[in-house]
């Protein structure tokens, strides 16, 4: 968007998502290696747990911005999704390299298998994001004839069933007496990746209909999401002795309830200051090369023993994530000055 067209409350939602998704890989060895129930555990979870919402609201972004104008298949097949496919092949090969230097160097049999694994998809994990983002974009030309011609209640009838499917199902099997329905039941689930079109769906309503609803129905859903979230995943991993990631995972009640708190707080918010809005337009335009590169510079920092599991936890996960934060910034700060890696690669 445009300098003089951004939406800030839109950019909020981008920069808080990002800044999360950072914390969660600055939080994720920790964890994962400790036991449940000790201090630095408690920390890892409390930094984690209530930015799982961020992949969400990503999503979300994505609906507000792109389902209230004219998004064509042409369009989508000649400029959005090659762009995307541009940036996670590069992106990926680069994380191969970087591998493959970590392991003991560089060499012709390497880079080329490097290369195969790049070109089948064989990615990072976290590019997981890029793959469904290929998926909502298939589906937004279809999905936009849809809030085209649905009056309010035809599409909270089509979020109902959404929610139902794509995220109550998946949790329900652990409980009793949902615990004793057959596996049939996993058909009637909605796979992530298509529980994310939901997500950009859910993202339009808001910002269409949001304004009209009451600050504190969002407050609440935020702050029951975050207890939703830390208590679920505290209380199976207390009770199991190892970490239980049901409650951690996008499309789960905690994070549907964080991302629509968060987001409608952000999006219905009439003004923002000067500088938080600078800072936050700033950081929303940063966040796809935050996305790509924090990774490699977290194993870069572990090399030099930052990294994995440093007491206190309280302390050094923010710390962390602050320094990979501000070293994917730095990126941006060169690459979207060069032409076509402005286009194509951030």
């Amino acid at each position: 968007m445009a300098e003089s067209k951004r939406d800030p409350g839109l950019d909020v939602v981008r920069a808080l998502a990002i800044v999360m998704v950072v914390f969660i890989h600055a939080s994720g060895p920790a964890l994962s290696a400790l036991a449940p129930g000790g201090g630095d555990w408690w920390a890892a979870l409390l930094w984690s747990g209530p930015a799982r919402m961020a992949v969400p609201l990503f999503f979300m972004c994505s609906g507000a911005l792109m389902l209230c104008r004219e998004v064509s298949p042409r369009r989508l097949l000649t400029h959005n999704l090659p762009r995307i496919l541009a940036a996670m092949f590069f992106w990926a090969f680069v994380h191969s390299l970087a591998s493959l230097f970590a392991a003991g160097g560089l060499t012709p049999a390497g880079v080329w298998d490097a290369v195969k694994r790049t070109l089948l998809f064989q990615h990072e994990f976290h590019f997981y994001y890029l793959h469904i983002l290929l998926v909502v974009y298939a589906f937004l030309p279809a999905l936009r004839v849809f809030v085209r011609s649905a009056s309010r209640r035809e599409m909270e009838y089509l979020l109902g069933v959404w929610f139902a499917v794509g995220i109550l199902c998946p949790v329900l099997p652990a409980f009793w007496p949902f615990s004793l329905v057959p596996p049939i039941s996993s058909w009637w689930t909605l796979g992530l990746a298509f529980t994310s079109v939901g997500y950009a769906l859910l993202g339009h309503y808001v910002r269409k209909f949001g304004p009209s609803a009451e600050p504190k129905r969002y407050a609440a859903a935020l702050v029951l999401g975050v207890l939703l979230t830390v208590g679920g995943c505290a209380w199976f991993s207390l009770k199991n002795g190892v970490l239980q990631e049901l409650f951690l995972g996008g499309n789960t009640p905690g994070a549907f309830l964080m991302a629509y708190g968060l987001f409608g707080l952000a999006v219905c918010r009439k003004t923002y200051p000067q500088p938080a809005a600078k800072l936050a337009g700033r950081l929303a335009q940063a966040s796809f090369c935050i996305y790509l590169t924090h990774i490699l510079f977290q194993r870069l920092f572990a090399r030099f023993g930052l990294g994995g599991v440093l007491s206190p936890c309280a302390l050094t996960i923010p710390g962390m994530a602050l320094l990979m934060l501000a070293a994917s910034y730095l990126v941006w700060e060169v690459l979207h000055r060069v032409p076509i890696c402005k286009d194509y690669l951030v």
